[in-house]
């Protein structure tokens, strides 16, 4: 099997990006609103009988709901980005979970898509590889805003330490393969 130019592992925190940002700006208030609700529910559960249960289910319900999607924020996102492993090759990139020893994505340089990276202030951040999600996502008749698009990049490479090196490595990797192949070459976003 070939050897790998470069092995990189994600960083062992929680990734930030700003969808988890957006997300985390409508779940946290639903989940203190949640917990509002559930506590009058029971006060007129107490005041009502049985016919104040009713009004506990919807508390219940956002509680689960914010619950169940902030736990997948802080700890199913970093547990699944504790099993990756992102593997540069001369000819490609592959993303590969070395747990289920499978590889998620492998991306040949000669048809690479457009990348760019987000770095934050202690030098760690992502490579967003693809079409990068607008925040506000406009549509509508007179193309008016409609909202904030809390969807993040399909293919990504999170929690990368130095990512603008890792970044300026996978672009110098593509240009020589391209130059080597006389493969089309197309301008990078940053």
């Amino acid at each position: 099997m070939e050897q790998a130019l470069k092995l990189l592992k994600p960083l062992k925190r929680m990734p930030f990006t700003l969808a988890v940002f957006m997300r985390l700006v409508v779940l946290i208030p639903a989940f203190g609103m949640s917990i509002l609700m559930i506590v009058t529910g029971y006060q007129e559960t107490q005041r009502l009988g049985m016919l104040g249960l009713l009004s506990l289910l919807p508390g219940i319900f956002f509680f689960i709901f914010s619950s169940v999607s902030l736990i997948n924020i802080f700890f199913l996102k970093k547990r699944k980005l504790s099993k990756l492993h992102y593997l540069f090759y001369r000819d490609r990139l592959v993303i590969y979970n070395h747990v289920n020893k499978q590889i998620i994505h492998e991306l040949p340089f000669d048809d690479f898509p457009p990348f760019t990276f987000h770095e934050n202030l202690n030098n760690f951040g992502f490579i967003v590889i693809g079409k990068e999600e607008p925040v506000i996502a406009n549509g509508g008749l007179f193309n008016q805003r409609v909202g904030v698009n809390m969807k993040d990049a399909d293919i990504m490479l999170e929690n990368l330490p130095e990512v603008k090196k890792e970044y300026l490595f996978l672009k110098e990797l593509i240009e020589a393969y391209q130059a080597k192949h006389n493969v089309f070459s197309w301008e990078f976003d940053q």
